[in-house]
C-alpha cells in the first residue's frame, strides 16, 4: 500500500506539473507561435491521459485494462511533440533522419494493440519511445526557427530528448520477456524509478520549450520594435522630403509666376502694337494682300503664347496644392460666352451653343473655369474635321448635382479614345501628337478642383465629345 500511495504522489505530482506549465505555455501564446504551443499543449495533455492507468488514480478500473489506452496516449502524445519541435512558419521543417524515426514509430504502434502480444506492450511501448525521441531530437537539432542566441533552451530540450531515450532504452531491457514488468506504471522498484525518471525528464522537457517560446517571443518583439523604428525613421524621411519638395515646388512656381510676369509684358505690349497696326491698315488707302493675314497669325501666336503660359502657371499652382482659389457666383452661359471671345472671329463662328440658358449660376473659380474652357475649345477645334461646327450645350445634372459643358464635334482621326488624352505627357515636339502635352491635363486638373471630371466620349461612330461636368 505505501507503494502504490508513492506511485500515485509521483503521478499527481507530474500531472500538476503538466498543468502548470501548460498555464504558461498558454499565457506565452501569440499569433505566431500558436499552432507549435497548440501541438506541444496536445503532447501534454495525451502524456498526462497516459497516466491514467496509474493504481489508485483511477482506481474503479481495473489497471490491466488502462494499461493499453495509457500507452497508446503516451504514443500519440510523443508525435505531436515531433510535431512541434518540426514546426517552422506555414509549413514544417524537413529532416529525413527524423521522418524515418516517426514513420518507423507510427507503423509500430499498431503493434500495441494485437492481442497476441499484450504481455510485450511495456517492450513495444518503450521501442516505439526510443524512435520518437529520437526523431524529436533531430527535428529540434535541425528545424532553423530554433537557433536562436541564447541555445540554453533548445540545449535542454535535446538533451531531455537524450535522456528519454537513454532511459526508454533501459526500461526496454527491463520488460517482458526480460523480467515480470509488462506495464510502464506500478509499484516495483523498477516501475518506481521510470515514473521518476518521467517526472525528471518531463520537467527539463518543459523548462526548454517554454524557454523556446519565450525566446521566440522576445525575438518577434524585437523584431517589431525595430520595424515601428524604422517606420518611424522612414515616416520622418519621407516627411522631412515632403517640405523640402513642397519648398522646391514653392521656389518654382515663383521663379514661373516671375517669369510670365516678364514674359507678358512684351506680349501686351505686341498685342498692342498689332491692334495700332490693324487700325492703321483699316485707314489706308493701299493694303498689300497678305496683311491681314499675317497680322490674324501674329494675334493668334500671341494668343497661344498666353494660354500656354496661363496652363503652366495654373498646373504648377494646383499641383503645388496652393489652395489659394477664391470662389464667387459664376453666370455659366456669360463664362462660355468670354471663352468664345478669345478666339479669333473666324473660329468664333464654329461655336454653335444648343441650349442658350442664361439662368445657370455656381460658385466657381472663374479664372479656372474660362482657362478649362478656352483648352477644351482650342482641342475641339485642333480635332475636329475642318469647316464643320463645334456644338456646345449647357446643362444642369440635378440628382448628381453637377453642371455639364458638353461640347461635341466630328473627329478627324478615329484613333482618339485609344489615346489618355487627359494624361500628362512629354512635350508636343517629341511627342508627336496633334494635342498639347498640357493644355488638356490642366482641364482634368481644373475640374477635379472644382469637384468633377473631364472626359472626351463617342457618343456616335465619327462624333466625340469633350464633356466637362463640375460640381453645382
Amino acid at each position: 500500500m505505501p507503494e502504490t500511495l508513492y506511485v500515485a504522489d509521483l503521478t499527481y505530482a507530474y500531472i500538476g506539473l503538466l498543468g502548470a506549465f501548460i498555464a504558461a505555455q498558454l499565457l506565452l501564446m501569440t499569433r505566431d507561435n500558436r499552432v507549435q504551443v497548440g501541438f506541444w499543449l496536445a503532447a501534454s495533455l495525451f502524456s498526462a491521459l497516459g497516466t491514467i492507468n496509474t493504481p489508485s488514480i483511477l482506481n474503479i478500473f481495473d489497471v490491466g485494462n488502462l494499461s493499453l489506452y495509457g500507452i497508446l496516449a503516451a504514443q500519440v502524445g510523443g508525435l505531436f511533440r515531433f510535431l512541434a519541435l518540426s514546426y517552422r512558419k506555414r509549413s514544417f521543417n524537413r529532416n529525413r533522419l527524423a521522418e524515418k524515426f516517426v514513420l518507423m514509430s507510427v507503423l509500430a504502434i499498431p503493434l500495441i494493440a494485437v492481442p497476441a502480444l499484450s504481455p510485450y506492450k511495456l517492450l513495444i511501448g518503450s521501442c516505439i519511445g526510443v524512435s520518437t525521441s529520437a526523431a524529436c531530437l533531430f527535428a529540434a537539432l535541425g528545424n532553423p526557427t530554433l537557433k536562436f542566441v541564447n541555445k540554453q533552451p533548445v540545449a535542454l530540450i535535446v538533451s531531455g530528448m537524450a535522456l528519454g531515450i537513454g532511459g526508454l532504452i533501459y526500461r526496454a531491457s527491463t520488460a517482458f520477456p526480460f523480467s515480470t514488468d509488462q506495464v510502464f506504471f506500478g509499484a516495483s522498484a523498477t516501475q518506481r524509478l521510470g515514473m521518476t525518471s518521467l517526472i525528471l525528464v518531463s520537467f527539463v522537457l518543459q523548462v526548454g520549450f517554454t524557454g523556446v517560446m519565450a525566446e521566440q517571443r522576445q525575438r518577434e518583439a524585437t523584431r517589431k520594435d525595430r520595424a515601428a523604428v524604422r517606420t518611424r525613421q522612414r515616416t520622418q524621411r519621407l516627411q522631412e522630403r515632403a517640405v523640402e519638395t513642397a519648398r522646391v515646388a514653392r521656389a518654382r512656381l515663383d521663379l514661373v509666376q516671375l517669369l510670365t510676369h516678364e514674359v507678358r509684358q512684351p506680349i501686351s505690349n505686341a498685342q498692342a502694337s498689332l491692334q495700332k497696326i490693324n487700325l492703321k491698315l483699316r485707314s489706308a488707302k493701299k493694303i498689300p494682300k497678305n496683311a491681314p493675314i499675317a497680322l490674324d497669325r501674329a494675334q493668334a501666336s500671341l494668343d497661344d503664347i498666353t494660354l500656354s503660359l496661363s496652363n503652366i502657371i495654373v498646373a504648377s499652382t494646383i499641383l503645388s496644392d496652393e489652395r489659394k482659389w477664391a470662389r464667387d457666383e459664376i453666370d455659366v452661359y456669360a463664362e462660355l460666352e468670354m471663352a468664345i471671345l478669345d478666339f479669333p472671329s473666324d473660329q468664333q463662328s464654329l461655336f454653335k451653343i444648343i441650349n442658350e440658358n442664361d439662368n445657370i449660376f455656381f460658385d466657381s473659380v472663374s479664372i479656372l473655369l474660362r482657362l478649362a474652357l478656352q483648352n477644351i475649345l482650342r482641342h475641339a477645334i485642333q480635332l475636329s474635321k475642318p469647316g464643320t461646327d463645334i456644338d456646345i450645350d449647357l446643362s444642369v445634372d440635378y440628382p448628381h448635382e453637377l453642371v455639364v459643358f458638353d461640347i461635341g464635334f466630328m473627329s478627324a482621326s478615329a484613333e482618339l479614345l485609344t489615346q489618355n488624352i487627359f494624361d500628362r505627357r512629354p512635350s508636343s515636339d517629341t511627342d508627336g501628337s496633334d494635342t498639347s502635352s498640357l493644355g488638356l491635363f490642366v482641364v482634368r486638373q481644373i475640374a477635379r478642383e472644382l469637384g468633377g471630371e473631364a472626359q472626351l466620349l463617342s457618343t456616335v461612330p465619327g462624333r466625340l465629345n469633350f464633356q466637362l461636368a463640375l460640381a453645382y
